[in-house]
This record gives C-alpha cells, sequence and structure tokens, in this order.
C-alpha cells in the first residue's frame, strides 16, 4: 500500500468540490472547515503543518473510510512529530538507579503509578483523590503512600504535601530480577485489561511479526531504550495531568536454540 500524504487527501478533497461546484474555492473549503483561509493556503503550500486543533473538522469533513482514515492520521502525526528532532530530556538523564532494597516494593505498579502521579501538575496529596485517579481502594493508597515513605522515596512536609526525595528512578537493564519479571507479569495483565476498557483514542496497541538477524538484538534494545526516552520526553512537555504506561515487547516466536549460537554470529 503506498503512504498517504495527507496534504495530499486534503487536495484532491477540494479538486472534487471544485469539479462538482466550479465557484467552491479554498476559501470556501476553509469556512467549512472552521480553519482560517491564509492557514489552509500554507498548508496546501507546504509551510506550516495543520493545526492540531483542526484535524476533527477535516476528518469529519472528509468522510473517509476506515483504513483511509487511520492512513490519513499516520501521516499526519508523521509529519507533526519526526522522532530524531525529539531531545531526551534531563529527567531521563539524570535518573538515579533503584536501590536493591526498593525492588520488591516497585514490583506492585501501585508504587510505580503513585511515585508518577507525584509529577502530575494538578497532584494532590488527599488520599480520596489519589485512590480515584489510580482507580485503588483507599486503604490500598494509605498501604501504597506508607511504603514508599519507608522507603525514604517520598516524604510529607508541614504542610502534608507529599514530595519526591529524588529525581526520577531507574532499573538495571538485561540482569535477572524476580521483581522485575514480576512487575512485567503485572504490566501485560494490566495492558490486556485496558485494551478491552480504554477508547482506541486513548490507547495505541500496535505489534509486527519480523525475520530478524538475532546478533542485532542488543542494538534493537539500544535502540527502544533511546526510543522510550524520546517518548517520555515529548509526552512530558506539556500539562501532566495523567499517568500512562508504556509497554514495548520484543520476544522470538520461534525456538531459540540456545544464546551460544547467537553469540558466535556476532
Amino acid at each position: 500500500m503506498m503512504e498517504v500524504e495527507y496534504v495530499d487527501v486534503l487536495r484532491s478533497a477540494l479538486d472534487q468540490k471544485q469539479i462538482q461546484n466550479k465557484n467552491y474555492s479554498l476559501r470556501a473549503m476553509a469556512r467549512d472547515l472552521e480553519m482560517a483561509p491564509s492557514t489552509l493556503s500554507l498548508v496546501f503550500k507546504g509551510k506550516r503543518q495543520l493545526p492540531k486543533k483542526n484535524l476533527k473538522n477535516v476528518l469529519d469533513y472528509l468522510s473517509l473510510a476506515p483504513v483511509e482514515e487511520s492512513l490519513f492520521r499516520e501521516s499526519y502525526f508523521k509529519k507533526k512529530t519526526k522522532l530524531n528532532n525529539i531531545k531526551i530530556s534531563d529527567h531521563y538523564l539524570k535518573r538515579v538507579m533503584v536501590d536493591e532494597n526498593h525492588y520488591n516494593i516497585l514490583s506492585k505498579w501501585e508504587y510505580y503509578g503513585l511515585l508518577t502521579l507525584l509529577e502530575c501538575d494538578d497532584f494532590c496529596s488527599d488520599h480520596d483523590w489519589i485512590a480515584n485517579r489510580l482507580n485503588l481502594k483507599k486503604d490500598r493508597v494509605n498501604e501504597v503512600i506508607k511504603g514508599l515513605i519507608s522507603a525514604k522515596l517520598i516524604e510529607q512536609n508541614l504542610a502534608g504535601e507529599y514530595k519526591l526525595t529524588q529525581g526520577p528512578l531507574r532499573t538495571t537493564e538485561d540482569i535477572n530480577s524476580k521483581a522485575l519479571k514480576t512487575s512485567h507479569l503485572e504490566t501485560l495483565d494490566i495492558g490486556k485489561e485496558k485494551l478491552e476498557s480504554i477508547d482506541v483514542e486513548l490507547r495505541d496497541y500496535s505489534s509486527m511479526t519480523v525475520a530478524i538477524d538475532p546478533s542485532k538484538l542488543q542494538e534493537a534494545k539500544s535502540i527502544i531504550r533511546e526510543f522510550r526516552q524520546k517518548m517520555g520526553s515529548l509526552l512530558r512537555d506539556g500539562d501532566r495531568t495523567e499517568v500512562y504506561q508504556m509497554a514495548i515487547q520484543l520476544y522470538p516466536l520461534t525456538n531459540v536454540e540456545n544464546n551460544k549460537n547467537m553469540e558466535n554470529r556476532k
């Protein structure tokens, strides 16, 4: 399937309108899209990006088939944000290695979830508010906060507000850990539940199956880690009001005979 350029789709829509009505102009199209004519003109000339606030009106106007709409969106966001242009924020460059004593605590999603919730701009230290935002029972919130304070990962000031005691945390990479396995298994279970309960506009699940050269796995892992940091940097840049979990999975579907074969091919 050929790659779709969303601007070409808009131009084609204008051409079709003008075939049906020779008096239909770019100004008329801008009116129907509730957009300034000068903005639409610049979009057609490739001098500016279609404003995100107008995307819904444009899609309603075009009335595309589901597959065509998906390709239109993909083209739009690919033009809007390029991975190479994203700078990894200091948030990720200054991460603190998790202490061995914290692994068992952080193996449960609620602990990392609450730590991240503290970074939201509208965070409130009220336990009922926290319980509602994380969909937890208040007793569980009390338990999690107690554990985080005991681990010295958060503290409560004189005003009763919870604060992080150190920078963002990071775990080890490629080192076997029972606690991290527990965390990953829990993430997979939550992912299955969210696939059913969260509207498609608020989530993204994707996968691909590819024949690979196993000797390039370490390079792949390095790229995935850089991608995670850039994705986090992109999403953190703005009004932080929600906590999201991102899980990237890369695993063999074939029987891998042994790791030595992979090492010998390097």
